[in-house]
Formats: structure tokens, sequence, C-alpha cells
């Protein structure tokens, strides 16, 4: 106490003692907003009716979309809490240009998708992280049996183990009754029982999910590329890197499956076919095209995706396949004679449907 007492008493020693903490402090301060500089979650917001992601950097405020890619490391214990699920409430002056929020007290959801690499198809893949440019990413099969990728959402967990199906999801959260969102949920890597015996190899690991909601399309597929705690960070950024580059082949996105059931066939087109004509229209009524009306162009997108699934998708390859290495079906002749018939019955609407009728 005595000691205290005589540094405090002295002018010099008390101000070298605060400069000295407040450098401190400032050096403390500055190396988090480093370390925290770069955080961004997965943002969800409404764009002509389907749930479209981009990046929300809650530090600096920045939000935007058409970010489909998130990367990060797991901890030690093959968990991580990030990225989380954030919206915008339409009030906000951050709100991308031709956004809107998402409804009030709906629940957000997910499903895992498969992916497809060099014709495997999978809804988990590895890479042991060995390079650090995106010439030497190199994702295949799991390194054990045992493998489980999981998200724990609101009341239940869903995980993918590189088997090639979808996987339905839960629920993240549901949003407040202005149409908010911010949650984080656990991401977990399990190499079998809990990792009580063995701990997963290092390397990277990469997922593919869709976002869903009543009432709006899914989202694109978007991709989760995960670094175990003794991966480099030079790997992470070249797996990132690898995925974004080929962000629109790796996992299905059928814009003619309006029954959803990752397959393209005579099923979707007597989807569009009961709807022709329809206006504030969803994928899920035949509009291919989501320019909110259900006409011939939607059919011309049918016409053209017509035998995908996920059996028949092309995914992506190396080199890149030629277009006939993933040649699909063409309709039967029954379905091509209901196609003439349709396309005669459009060709009488159409005059009405530019008229407003």
């Amino acid at each position: 106490m005595t000691q205290s007492f005589t540094t405090m008493g002295n002018p010099t020693s008390w101000r070298r003692h605060w400069t000295t903490l407040l450098l401190s402090i400032a050096t403390l301060v500055g190396a988090t907003r480093h370390a925290t500089a770069q955080h961004f979650d997965v943002l969800v917001q409404v764009v002509d009716g389907r749930l479209a992601t981009g990046s929300a950097d809650v530090f600096s405020d920045e939000w935007s979309l058409g970010r489909q890619v998130y990367s990060y490391e797991f901890d030690s214990d093959y968990a991580v809490a990030d990225p989380g699920f954030n919206t915008l409430i339409a009030t906000s002056p951050s709100m991308p240009a031709g956004a809107s929020a998402l409804p009030g007290n709906s629940p957000l959801g997910w499903d895992f998708l498969p992916m497809k690499i060099d014709g495997s198809l999978a809804n988990l893949f590895y890479w042991n992280g060995a390079g650090s440019s995106e010439e030497e990413v190199d994702f295949g099969a799991l390194p054990g049996p045992d493998y489980k990728f999981e998200l724990y959402g609101r009341t239940a967990a869903a995980g993918v183990d590189g088997s090639p199906v979808i996987v339905p999801g839960n629920v993240i959260n549901n949003t407040g009754s202005n149409g908010s969102l911010h949650t984080h949920r656990s991401f977990y890597l399990d190499s079998g029982n809990l990792n009580a015996v063995t701990t997963p190899d290092d390397g990277i690991y990469l997922a593919s999910m869709r976002l869903k909601m009543p009432g709006l399309d899914s989202s694109q597929p978007i991709y989760f590329v995960f670094g175990t705690p003794g991966s480099t960070l030079a790997a992470l950024q070249a797996a990132e890197t690898w995925v974004t580059d080929r962000v629109t082949e790796l996992a299905p996105d059928f814009n003619a499956d309006f029954n959803d059931d990752f397959v393209v066939d005579g099923a979707d087109f007597l989807i569009w076919q009961r709807n022709l004509g329809a206006q504030n229209a969803l994928l899920s009524s035949g509009d291919a095209d989501r320019d909110g009306i259900v006409d011939p162009g939607d059919l011309d997108v049918w016409r053209d995706e017509f035998g995908l699934a996920l059996e028949s998708f092309p995914g992506v390859a190396s080199p890149p396949l030629t277009p006939a290495s993933h040649a699909v079906p063409e309709p039967s002749a029954a379905l091509l004679a209901l196609i003439a018939l349709a396309a005669g019955r459009s060709a009488y609407c159409s005059p009405r449907l530019r008229r407003g009728v």
C-alpha cells in the first residue's frame, strides 16, 4: 500500500504508468479490430420473390448482396459459430438496391445440397490443403467413412456425410415481426463418435446448402469452406477462390424444376401449362425466368433444361466438360405434342397479357 501511494504521489511516475497502460489498451483494441475486421455474416434478403444472399460485415456496417461463398476456420474443438445469419429490416438505410426485407414471423430454414466434382456427386468434399494456389486445390472423397459436417438449427441438427443426396435441414431461426433476424448457429466437424477417438484430418472441407422460407423461392446454392485448426490460411483462401470461380456449376440450381424434386421433366411442364398467364408468379408456379409472369419464355427455359437431374447435371470437371459430354434427353413425342398445343394456347393468350387483361 505504501508503494502504491508513493508511486501515485510522484507525478512523473504516475504519468509514465498511465501512458504505458493507455498504450497497452490502444494496442489491444487495435489488435482486436484487426482480428475481427474481416468478420461477416450471411446476409439474407428478398429479391424478385427469391431469397438472396450476400455479406453482412457487422463491424464496418457494410451490407451487400451477391456473395455465395463463406470461409472460416474451425476452433480447436472443430466447432465454430460463424458465419451467422443476418437480415436488414425494410427501414434500414443499408438495404441493398433492389432488395426487400424478409417476411415477419417466418422460419428461415435450409437444405444441404450435393455437389458434383469430376463426375462424383457428394454432399461433403475434402482437400488435404497441400498448396496455396487455386491450381493446387483438389477436392475429393472424405478421409474416412465416419465423417460428418453438421449445422445445429433452432430445434435439431442436420448433417452431411459425403453421400450423393439432399439432406433436409432444420430452422435457423424465425424472423421478428419486422423481418429482423441475427442468429449464430454452430457448425461442427465430426470424424466419428464426436471426435472421441481421433480428430478429423487436417485440410479443407466443403459443403453446400440452399436457404428457404415459406412463400419465397429458395436461394441459389451457398457454400461453406472450412479449414481445420492445422490447415493454413493460404490453403483456405485458395479453396475459397476455387469455389467462387465455380459457384454456378458445383451444386444443382435448376430454373425449370417447378415442383422442387431436382428433376426437370414432364411434371414441371404440366405445372407451367396449368399456370400459363399467371402474374406475380414464383418459380413453383412455372416462372422459370423469374420475371413474375408465367409465359412462353419460361417454356423456352424448360426446353433447355429438360432432363436435368442430380445424376445428369454436369457439375465441375477438370478439364471442363464439352457440351456433348453431358447431353440431356429430348422430350418424348407425346410431350412434344403437348408442347405444341401449349404453344398455340400461349400465342392466343399473349396479346391479352400484353394488354394487361
